[in-house]
């Protein structure tokens, strides 16, 4: 399946242009692939940001940063790669159906409940 070959990869490739959110970042960054998303909208805004100081990912904006992010990245020592898809999957934690479904219930358990 997809999730197998996910496995397998090392980086993933986002190109869209202000892509509203980006969920196929989010699916490369859950299956420990390092994202090089395109530097505009959701990728920039909510996805690829540091998870406690640590570097998620990398955005670009042309031909030439794409290709810097992926020389930065096979050029890496393992250890550095693996310390960013760790922080990586972290963040990708953020958007998961459970993470949404506890954050709606916390948010709207004070109204429900009458209490603040």
């Amino acid at each position: 399946g997809l999730g197998k070959s996910f496995g397998r990869v090392v980086a993933g490739i986002h190109s869209m242009i202000d892509e509203h959110f980006g969920i196929s970042v989010v699916e490369y960054m859950a299956a420990g692939a390092i994202p090089i998303a395109h530097n505009s909208a959701g990728p920039k805004m909510d996805i690829v940001l540091d998870e406690d100081g640590q570097q998620t990912g990398f955005l670009a904006q042309n031909v030439e940063e794409y290709a810097d992010a992926v020389l930065k990245i096979v050029k890496m020592p393992e250890s550095e790669r693996l310390k960013i898809a760790t922080a990586a999957r972290r963040r990708a934690s953020r958007f998961s159906e459970q993470r949404f479904y506890d954050d709606l219930k916390a948010a709207i358990r004070p109204i429900i409940c009458g209490s603040s």
